[in-house]
């Protein structure tokens, strides 16, 4: 900005140009000033309208599942995802305790040796007939000692992979025999054992004169 002694220097023409030019610079720094606050009021009604809309929704949401409506707000498509997610979980669910006996159980085990277990194509031996005396005696069922050989091996073969699977099975042991015990708690032997990795080709050494009572 001039001084005092420079603006009695100028001449007419100067003067009105530097006032002209203070002008402008005021305008400008007043523009942008405006400039700025308008953009903080379009923010913050932005911000507030979506606050509004969001807590309107949530007020929505409580009222429809206070009715017990809630499945009316899903799409076929949502619906038809949570059934395929809650049959997967279901499957996938292990049993527990004295229920890996019961009913359930024992057929989820079933169906999956089905699995697995080769079909057979037609017998020789297959029903023709289908009036009920061709059928035969129910309480009959099972007696007739007409088995092909195939169907046999394929019995005992089934029985022979059951048999290799429980053999490759192993339930991951919680604490080995002879382990030594050098924890207080569980998360204690998990600490140690990280460290154990990762210090052990230093440390291994050292422990093992303390022990002996041989180190320097």
């Amino acid at each position: 900005m001039a001084d005092a002694d420079e603006l009695t220097a100028m001449t007419p023409a100067q003067k009105k140009l530097f006032e002209l030019r203070m002008k402008m610079n005021a305008g400008r720094k007043a523009n942008k000033q405006e400039v700025a606050a308008e953009h903080d009021r379009i923010k913050n009604s932005d911000k507030k309208a979506k606050k509004e809309e969001q807590y309107k929704k949530r007020e929505e949401k409580k009222l429809v599942v206070a009715s017990g409506k809630a499945h009316l707000n899903e799409t076929a498509e949502v619906a038809e995802i949570k059934t395929k997610k809650a049959g997967k979980k279901e499957k996938r669910k292990a049993a527990f305790g004295w229920d890996v006996f019961n009913q359930d159980s024992l057929y989820k085990g079933y169906k999956k040796r089905l699995v697995s277990l080769p079909t057979a194509g037609k017998t020789s031996t297959a029903v023709v007939a289908a009036s009920d005396d061709a059928l035969g005696d129910e309480l009959a069922y099972g007696k007739d000692d007409k088995v092909e050989e195939a169907n046999v091996e394929r019995m005992a073969q089934e029985l022979e992979d059951r048999i290799k699977a429980r053999k490759k099975f192993s339930r991951r042991r919680q604490h080995y025999e002879g382990e030594d015990v050098d924890y207080i708690n569980g998360q204690n032997r998990i600490f140690n054992r990280k460290a154990s990795q990762a210090f052990d080709k230093y440390t291994v050494e050292i422990r093992q004169n303390l022990e002996r009572g041989t180190a320097l």
